[in-house]
Formats: C-alpha cells, sequence, structure tokens
C-alpha cells in the first residue's frame, strides 16, 4: 500500500475557505441604515430645512411635552423635566427625598445635499445636582420608544 501523499491545498481546503466568509455573514447579517448612528438612542433625517427652521422645532416639541432648556453648544440642544412617578420608583431612594429627572441631548449633524440627522440620547440622573449623591442611568435601547416619538414630532412640526 503506498502512502497517502499530503497536498496543503487540495479541493477540500478551497471549499472551506470558500464556505467560511459567507457563513460569517450570515451570522453577523447585514446592518440597516435606518438603525440610529452608533452611540445614539433614535435618529430621523431632515430634508429641506435650515438649521434655524430644525431648531425651532426642536424647541416647539420639548416645550410641548414640558421640557426645560435649549441650545448648549454648536448643534447641540439639552433638554430636562422631572421623572414621572414610575421614574422616581425605579430610580429614585424610599429613604430620602431624592428626585428622578429625565434629560435629553439632542445632536443636528449637517449631512449632505440640504439634509439633516437629528439624533438624541436620554439618561434618567437620580438626586440631579447634589454632586455627591448623583447616579447617571442611561436610557437603553429597549425603551428609547418616547424618544424616538419626540424626534418624530420634531419631523412632523417641520412638515417632513
Amino acid at each position: 500500500m503506498r502512502p497517502r501523499s499530503f497536498v496543503p491545498f487540495g479541493p477540500g481546503l478551497l471549499l472551506r475557505l470558500a464556505v467560511v466568509p459567507l457563513l460569517a455573514l450570515g451570522v453577523a447579517g447585514c446592518q440597516s441604515f435606518n438603525s440610529p448612528p452608533e452611540n445614539n438612542l433614535a435618529s430621523v433625517t431632515i430634508v429641506n430645512h435650515t438649521l434655524p427652521q430644525i431648531a425651532g422645532a426642536i424647541q416647539t416639541v420639548f416645550d410641548t411635552h414640558y421640557f426645560q432648556g435649549g441650545q448648549t453648544g454648536p448643534n447641540t440642544f439639552t433638554y430636562q423635566r422631572p421623572g414621572s412617578r414610575m421614574n422616581n420608583l425605579a430610580y429614585g431612594s424610599y429613604f430620602f427625598d431624592e428626585k428622578v429627572t429625565v434629560r435629553v441631548v439632542v445632536n443636528v449633524q449637517p449631512v449632505y445635499g440640504g439634509r439633516f440627522l437629528l439624533s438624541c440620547n436620554a439618561s434618567l440622573i437620580e438626586d440631579e445636582g447634589d454632586p455627591v449623591f448623583q447616579d447617571t442611568h442611561h436610557v437603553r435601547p429597549l425603551r428609547k420608544w418616547p424618544y424616538e416619538q419626540l424626534l418624530n414630532d420634531i419631523k412632523a412640526q417641520l412638515g417632513s
């Protein structure tokens, strides 16, 4: 019997090299362009409006939803309001009078062709203003729907 010779680059190896990337693509999936930019909770695209028009719509929508705040930097807006009873039960203190504040930061990024990307992040802040006991909890993507709705309201305010 003749010993079988070792062939490093046989047809089996080529087949495996072709299948592995296809499997990796299938497992990873394709990322949608409709998802918010990385590190943002929600986003919408505004078309054919100027930055002052967008800033006015942002202010109107947040005022309507009882937030206080305004522009805090170039293309950045920060708003906050007292948390709900459920927010206080979940993140407040049972023993001390610590209230929860909802803070939303909206960013406006010019894209191309008269488009702007509005994105936001939200957090629940325990005992805001107390340098010792203040604690920030970022809103998770599973709880993003109220903030998506705020951005959609801004888009609707502009008639987009």
